[in-house]
């Protein structure tokens, strides 16, 4: 049973069954709670099912604070207090997954022995899903370099790149809930309207812009955080105005998802490439 806690700062500290930070309970990573909306018709038995969302995520650490001296544990406990202040937002990761957090309680008590006080930490989570540690990139299509040294150039040449031949793509959202996902165009030449198709459920993005070399386009999918970004020349500018209007910002469904990219022009030109992180009800 191991955990870290990074908070925003970058500062972070290990609990686990061994001293200094010695962890004896973690709660709240494999449970959650949802809330379900209904709608009642007067002389109605039971009710309509409306919705339902998920509610926040509330971990709890408990555990002791093992020191070999009065003055040890001192300067332990204040490290402790400083790492979960509640003025910062953290990150746990716990099982080879990570959780977005807030510090709502941080709490220590002394035993009988100065040295040996206990600890309780209460950690709420507005979003209540782990993700993963890392992203999940899929380069939809880009070229595959082939050149290799030493080489010889025979007489029938040589291939120095091989492109991905199918416009369609499957990606693997491994995840137990829909998740965003940042979505990156990016042209080698001329480029006219590229798009993003999610071919199981019809829904798309569409850039209405001529590309040139080197630019690029990020539209990110993810709940509340969706925008459309661009980068020319080096330079980073909003680009939600170039969004056609009938696009949607979906979401990757757990399970297979099918893409397709295309363009009004000069397909063979875009580069696209996709970066997500799975989400999990609990570890």
């Amino acid at each position: 049973m191991e955990l870290t806690y990074t908070n925003v700062g970058g500062e972070s500290i290990t609990l686990k069954q061994s001293r200094p930070y010695f962890l004896t309970k973690i709660d709240g990573t494999g449970n959650i709670r949802q809330t379900i909306n209904t709608f009642k018709a007067p002389e109605q038995d039971g009710a309509f099912y409306v919705s339902s969302t998920m509610d926040m995520r509330n971990i709890t650490l408990e555990g002791t604070i093992i020191a070999k001296t009065q003055d040890e544990a001192y300067e332990l406990r204040k490290n402790f207090l400083k790492l979960f202040s509640p003025k910062k937002s953290g990150v746990i990761k716990y099982r080879d997954r990570q959780i977005s957090c807030f510090v709502e309680e941080a709490a220590l008590s002394v035993s009988s022995k100065e040295r040996i006080p206990n600890f309780f930490v209460s950690l709420l989570c507005p979003n209540p899903f782990f993700e993963t540690l890392d992203e999940v990139w899929r380069d939809l299509a880009s070229w595959e370099p082939l050149l290799e040294f030493e080489f010889e150039i025979p007489e029938e040449g040589i291939e120095f790149g091989l492109r991905q031949p199918s416009h369609i793509i499957a990606v693997d959202n491994f995840g137990d809930v829909p998740c965003g996902c940042e979505i990156i165009f990016k042209a080698s030449g001329p480029v006219t309207n590229p798009e993003l198709l999610l071919m199981d459920t019809g829904e798309f993005v569409r850039i209405l812009a001529t590309m040139n070399h080197g630019d690029e386009f990020n539209i990110y999918t993810h709940f509340a955080e969706k925008r459309v970004r661009s980068i020319i020349d080096d330079v980073e500018s909003n680009a939600f105005y170039l969004l056609d209007t009938s696009s949607n910002f979906f979401q990757l469904q757990p399970g297979i998802n099918n893409l397709r990219y295309d363009a009004s022009s000069n397909l063979e030109l875009l580069d696209v490439s996709i970066h997500y992180r799975p989400q999990f009800l609990g570890v």
